[in-house]
């Protein structure tokens, strides 16, 4: 039978949660792996927002615009924008390659898999005859030309194409490929290409180049169990792997985890990959200023990212830290804040720049509290969240 020691078990005892005693396991996140606690849930687009959307019917005069609410990625079973779910998950990135990927929580039940194509076939439908709506009332007010028939069809056709547990709906432009494994989804929504005015960009065209590139990620991605760590070359996603890939591909691979036993603790790795530029100064591009040091973006984060509307934020205990992160020099600071609701809360954050050679990417971590999901317990003690971010930062390393 397992005992801890005295000084242990009265640790243990002064704090609701120790992490002398925690069970901690091996996870991974892009190329990297690192040891979490074993009771986590991670953020996730919840199963039923793409199963059985909910009804969110808009309209620009006469034109219906929208039928249904955008799924979005939360700790709760569906997804509301101001929810603190969606808030503690903010940050999350799921980016692979060409791909965002929309990955989603666990099925209660086996997925109905032919009813969800058809719900993206007639989500296809719909946005076709909106453009053709639009054509229509710019023609009546405008007298603004209407597209003929082929070429709307060459440009808004579709095909779509079945895999075994998946298909892919090809279109002029791009493509998105669809998996049900294990009673989740798994959807890699490509980037659209821009448009050349080229009558041979068509549905036919994309599916003739792109479907090897199609059966090549088939046939080399899997599912996986959380705390599932394979021993192969290849890409860790959220219950997901890609086998044998190159080692470095583009990135930005960004998971948000949550204690199931004390939800007022999230925590956050990110593989960034490859540092594409100027950051946080691009428009939607939410990555570290190459230009700043690691200690400069920490103290950002703290003041501007993710403090930018609470009442007060301070250094708390030691301070500015410089921990060894995948054996790099990174920095990091213990923070104290008050939110604007009063709650006072800490975190912990970390970061190492990836180098000018890209053969290095830049690592971000934290570990916050947030007191308003404590949810009829106490928030977990300032000393013991800093104990579990200091022994996650320790075990980063390249998988």
């Amino acid at each position: 039978m397992k005992t801890l020691p005295l000084s242990v078990l009265f640790s243990c005892l002064a704090f609701p949660y120790c992490v002398t005693a925690q069970e901690w396991k091996n996870e991974c996140i892009g190329y990297y792996q690192l040891q979490l606690p074993d009771n986590l849930e991670v953020a996730l687009y919840p199963v039923e927002d793409f199963v059985n959307p909910k009804k969110q019917p808009e309209s620009d005069g006469d034109i219906k615009t929208r039928l249904y609410a955008s799924p979005g990625i939360t700790f709760d079973k569906t997804y509301y924008k101001q929810k603190r779910g969606v808030v503690q998950a903010q940050f999350t990135e799921l980016k692979y390659g060409k791909y965002e990927l929309g990955i989603s929580s666990e099925s209660p039940e086996l997925i109905g898999f032919s009813a969800y194509k058809e719900r993206a076939k007639d989500n296809i439908i719909f946005w076709n005859n909106v453009r053709k709506q639009y054509e229509a009332l710019n023609f009546r007010m405008f007298k603004e030309s209407i597209m003929p028939e082929a070429e709307f069809n060459q440009r808004y056709g579709y095909l779509i194409k079945d895999y075994p547990d998946a298909f892919t709906i090809y279109e002029s432009r791009g493509y998105t490929i669809y998996i049900n494994k294990e009673r989740r989804l798994y959807h890699f929504w490509g980037d659209y290409q821009k448009n050349t005015g080229d009558k041979s960009q068509t549905a036919e065209k994309q599916l003739h180049d792109s479907e090897p590139e199609v059966l090549s990620l088939l046939n080399r991605f899997r599912p996986r169990k959380l705390y599932e760590v394979p021993t192969e070359q290849g890409f860790c996603l959220p219950y997901g792997f890609i086998a044998g890939d190159s080692g470095h591909e583009k990135r930005n691979m960004g998971v948000t985890y949550r204690l199931k036993d004390h939800p007022d603790v999230s925590i956050f790795f990110q593989d960034l990959g490859p540092n594409p530029g100027p950051g946080e100064q691009r428009p939607y591009e939410r990555r570290p200023d190459e230009k700043m040091s690691a200690k400069d973006y920490v103290t950002y984060f703290w003041n501007r990212r993710y403090g930018h509307s609470f009442r007060e934020i301070k250094l708390y205990g030691k301070g500015f830290s410089s921990p060894k992160i995948d054996h790099r020099d990174g920095a990091a600071a213990f923070a104290k804040f008050t939110r604007r609701s009063k709650e006072v809360d800490f975190g912990y954050m970390a970061y190492v720049k990836g180098n000018a050679e890209n053969t290095e990417p830049g690592l971000l971590f934290y570990v916050i509290r947030d007191s308003r999901q404590a949810k009829d317990q106490l928030p977990m003690d300032k000393d013991e969240l800093e104990k579990i971010a200091e022994h996650i930062v320790s075990s980063i390393k390249r998988r």
